[in-house]
C-alpha cells in the first residue's frame, strides 16, 4: 500500500535501512521479551510526530522507530552538535538540534527558531518526527510533565498551511521492566493518532491555551499507554507487587503488562496493601530471602521441582560451562565498557547494545573460523555458530535454575531453623496475593 513520505537521497535511505536493521537486531538480543501493542497505529502516512515518554535515552527512539515504516527524524539535545564532527554526523543521521535550558552555556542565548523552522519544513515535506516529550530522560516508571514542543510544531505547521497538511501525533507509551539491564522486558504501546486539525478552533481562539491543552491531552494519552506509578514510592510498591505476581502466576508479557497496569491504576492509594507489602519485603531482606525462593519452597509440588532442578543442574553443568566460557567475553566487554564510561545510568542499555553489536558477531565469527579450520570439520562452521547461539540461551536458562535452587534452599533452611517466623512470612505473602486476586476478579 503506497504512503506519503519525505523525499530522501537513496544513499541516506540505505543508511537508515542499515541503522534500522541494526536497531532491530540490537533490541532483539538485548530484551528477553519485547512486544508491540497497537501495531496498527504505527501504519500511517504523511506528516506525523511520534511522541513517547523518555525512560531509556536512545532506546526510546529505537523501540518505536523500528516499527515506523518511514524514515523518522528526531529532535536531539543541542549538546550532541557542539563539535563540528559530531554536528555533521548527527545532522546526516536524521537529527534536529534543540536547545534545552540545561544545554545552554553561560552567556549563550536559547534560540530554537532554527529547530522549529527545520521541523516545519520536514513535516511540510510529509516527513515524520520523533519527540521524547518529557525533554529529559528519567529512568522511572512514571510519566513526567510534557514539554510543549510537539504541540507548538504541529500547530505551527498546520497554521501556516491553512490546516490542510493533515499532521497527526502518534502517542506511544514505553514500559521497561528494567531500562538498564540486559535481558529485561519492554512493552511498546502505540495509541490512536491525534489529528491536529481538529484543534484548529482552539488555536484560533487562543494559541497559547491551545498548546497547553493539547500538550496535557498528549501527556494523558501517553500515560494511559504505560505502567504509571506516579512517584518513587509508587514505583517501589508496584515493582514489589509485580515481583510477587510474576513468581506466583507468571503470564505472557502482554497479559502481565495489563495486569500490573490495572493494579497501578487501582492500588497505589491502598495504604493497607502498601504496609503489608513493605513489611513483607523488609522481612525478606532482613532474613536474606527472596520472594522467588519462598514461592519455590512453598509451591505445590515443590519437592519434585527441587529434584528436577537438581538433576538439571548436574546434567547441564558441562554444556553450561562451555556456553558460559564462549559467551563470557562478548557479554562482559559491553558491561565493562559501560562501567568505564561512567555515564548516566539511563545510557547503559544504549552502550551495551552498541557494544554488543560488535562483540556478539565477532564472537560468532571467531567460532566459525576456529571450527572451520579444524581438520575434518571444514564445513561445520555454520553448525558451530547455531550451536553457540543455542548454548547462549541454555546458559541463561541454566543460570536461572541455579538462582531459583539457591533461593529455595535458603527458604528451606530458614523454615527449618525458625518455623514459626517462616509461617508468618508465608501467611503474609498469601494475604497480599489473595487481596490482589480478589481485586482482579472484581474488576474483570
Amino acid at each position: 500500500m503506497p504512503y506519503r513520505n519525505i523525499h530522501l537521497h537513496p544513499v541516506l535511505r540505505l543508511v537508515y535501512f542499515i541503522l534500522r536493521t541494526l536497531g532491530w537486531l540490537g533490541v532483539s538480543i538485548f530484551y528477553r521479551r519485547r512486544i508491540v501493542l497497537g501495531e496498527e497505529n504505527f501504519r500511517f502516512d504523511g506528516p506525523a510526530i511520534v511522541i513517547t515518554n523518555h525512560p531509556s535515552t536512545l532506546l526510546d527512539v529505537f523501540n518505536p522507530g523500528i516499527q515506523v515504516r518511514q524514515e523518522m527524524f528526531f529532535l536531539a539535545n543541542y549538546g550532541l552538535f557542539r563539535h563540528p564532527v559530531s554536528r555533521w554526523l548527527f545532522t546526516k543521521l536524521f537529527c534536529i538540534p534543540v536547545k534545552r535550558r540545561e544545554d545552554v552555556a553561560d552567556g549563550e542565548s536559547r534560540d530554537n527558531n532554527a529547530a522549529f523552522e527545520q521541523s516545519f519544513r520536514h513535516l511540510e515535506q510529509n516527513g515524520v518526527l520523533f519527540i521524547a516529550a518529557e525533554g529529559t530522560s528519567w529512568m522511572n516508571r512514571w510519566v513526567r510533565e510534557f514539554k510543549t514542543g510537539a504541540a507548538r510544531i504541529a500547530f505551527g505547521v498546520e497554521a501556516r498551511n491553512d490546516w490542510k497538511k493533515d499532521v497527526k501525533i502518534i502517542p506511544v507509551g514505553l514500559s521497561y521492566s528494567a531500562p538498564n539491564l540486559f535481558r529485561s522486558d519492554v512493552v511498546v504501546h502505540a495509541g490512536e493518532p491525534v489529528y491536529v486539525r481538529e484543534w484548529s478552533g482552539d488555536w484560533q481562539q487562543n494559541p497559547e491555551k491551545a498548546i497547553e491543552t493539547l500538550t496535557a491531552e498528549l501527556q494523558r494519552r501517553v500515560t494511559a499507554l504505560t505502567v504509571h506509578t506516579r512517584d518513587e514510592a509508587g514505583e517501589l510498591f508496584i515493582g514489589r507487587i509485580e515481583t510477587m505476581l510474576e513468581n506466583a502466576e507468571p503470564l505472557p508479557l502482554q497479559e502481565s503488562f495489563f495486569r500490573i497496569k490495572k493494579i497501578a491504576a487501582t492500588e497505589l492509594d491502598n495504604k493497607v496493601l502498601l504496609e503489608k507489602t513493605t513489611r513483607y519485603f523488609e522481612n525478606l531482606q532482613k532474613e536474606g530471602l527472596t520472594d522467588r525462593g519462598l514461592r519455590a519452597y512453598t509451591a505445590s509440588g515443590a519437592g519434585v521441582q527441587a529434584l528436577t532442578d537438581a538433576l538439571g543442574i548436574v546434567i547441564g553443568l558441562i554444556p553450561f560451562a562451555i556456553g558460559y566460557t564462549c559467551w563470557l567475553l562478548p557479554c562482559f566487554l559491553p558491561w565493562l565498557l559501560n562501567n568505564r564510561l561512567n555515564l548516566y545510568i539511563g545510557y547503559s542499555s544504549t552502550v551495551k547494545i552498541l557494544a554488543g553489536l560488535i562483540t556478539f558477531p565477532l564472537a560468532l565469527w571467531m567460532v566459525y573460523r576456529l571450527v572451520s579450520g579444524l581438520p575434518g570439520l571444514e564445513h561445520s562452521g555454520p553448525l558451530a555458530v547455531i550451536l553457540m547461539i543455542a548454548l547462549g540461551f541454555f546458559t541463561e536458562r541454566y543460570a536461572g535454575i541455579v538462582r531459583r535452587s539457591t533461593e529455595r534452599f535458603k527458604a528451606w533452611r530458614f523454615a527449618a531453623k525458625q518455623h514459626e517466623a517462616f509461617d508468618q512470612l508465608a501467611a503474609l505473602r498469601d494475604t497480599i496475593l489473595m487481596h490482589l486476586n480478589i481485586k482482579q476478579e472484581e474488576a474483570s
